[in-house]
């Protein structure tokens, strides 16, 4: 007999549910950091800009990546419009050599 999870797109789409399930449950829980208070969310190390940006992902990501201990997750992001104008590269001429020890330049 067959089990049903052995059928790959069962088991796909059962997986695929869990995981959504895991990210609404994890989404509700921190909307409700947003009623906390500062006091409270520096007690476990969270302020409140750390729950605005995880709540500003996208409703299909995972917010606590956000909220985990790793500081380069916590790095803070700037957003630039693709179409920004960017300055252009400066270069710097330098002397080849040194006339006194003959060594080039790095």
């Amino acid at each position: 007999m067959t089990h049903i999870a052995s059928i790959p797109f069962i088991a796909v789409f059962g997986q695929m549910a869990a995981r959504a399930w895991s990210v609404f449950k994890n989404r509700r829980h921190v909307t409700e950091l947003k009623d906390w208070s500062d006091e409270q969310l520096k007690d476990i190390g969270l302020t409140r800009s750390d729950v605005r940006r995880a709540l500003a992902v996208p409703f299909y990501r995972d917010p606590t990546a956000l909220l985990k201990g790793d500081p380069l997750l916590r790095r803070p992001v700037s957003l630039n419009p693709a179409n920004a104008a960017r300055s252009a590269p400066s270069l710097t001429v330098v002397d080849g050599c040194d006339q006194k020890s003959g060594s080039l330049a790095a």
